[in-house]
């Protein structure tokens, strides 16, 4: 019985590892999609079907800064790019070799002013988004990507003191590089390839106005903060209790 159950663990954790990665305590789901960074919905539910079910994406008026992080490629993380670059148009072309120490690398963006990412789901020009995450608790955002791009477009990034998510058109996005509070580039994703994703989750409680808002955003193994609940049905119950 005992090793049964052991070999039983041992399958679960391996069909477990092929969904997502771990870098820095911070979760990645694999894909071949070309997601958006900032845009809603929810993970594909069959274990073995990994990607990302896209079900909206808000309007950001304002500039949204992300975070930068140049990683090495590993055995793993390539292969899961090629997987990626099977599917993906962009002709992106990394020569990986195991046995050399110097290794090609790609970024992981990641939305870092959760603030205004918060302020701009909580605006009247997303009431409909914002409607849809209230009634369907698997609806996340998708705030971080790993994305490989050719290198003078790699070293652009690296080499700018800002980086920010932008809109370009309606509901269309960039990212735009800055240096010496200077516009220098505007990349879109379809020019490199996405082969990882991160998602967060909303935390909810009622305003002064008896209306839900989002207060936080949470990783899917983080809990919300106190008074503030995942599910925005029973942040509205948890109110209403305290009115009576």
């Amino acid at each position: 019985m005992t090793r049964n159950f052991l070999k039983l663990i041992s399958i679960l954790l391996v069909l477990t590892s092929c969904k997502t990665i771990d870098f820095n305590q911070v979760s990645q789901t694999k894909t071949t999609q070309q997601v958006v960074l900032g845009s809603i919905g929810s993970e594909k539910e069959f274990l073995l079907q990994t990607g990302f079910n896209n079900s909206a994406v808000p309007s950001y008026k304002s500039p949204i800064k992300l975070s930068v992080v140049i990683k090495p490629f590993t055995k793993h993380t390539h292969k899961t790019f090629l997987k990626a670059k099977a599917v993906q148009s962009a002709n992106i072309i990394v020569r990986y070799v195991d046995s050399l120490p110097n290794k090609p690398t790609y970024t992981q963006l990641q939305i870092a002013d959760k603030v205004e990412l918060i302020k701009a789901l909580n605006a009247d020009e997303n009431t409909q988004v914002k409607d849809y995450l209230s009634h369907n608790p698997k609806g996340q955002v998708l705030t971080g990507i790993s994305l490989t791009l050719n290198k003078e477009t790699l070293e652009a990034i690296t080499g700018a003191d800002a980086v920010f998510l932008v809109e370009q058109g309606y509901k269309t996005y960039a990212i735009q590089l800055y240096k010496n509070k200077v516009k220098t580039q505007t990349i879109y994703v379809n020019e490199g390839i996405v082969f990882e994703y991160q998602t967060s989750y909303c935390c909810w409680q009622e305003n002064n106005k008896h209306q839900l808002d989002i207060v936080d955003l949470v990783s899917k193994y983080s809990g919300c903060p106190n008074n503030t609940y995942r599910s925005s049905k029973r942040a509205k119950m948890n109110i209403n209790y305290y009115k009576l």
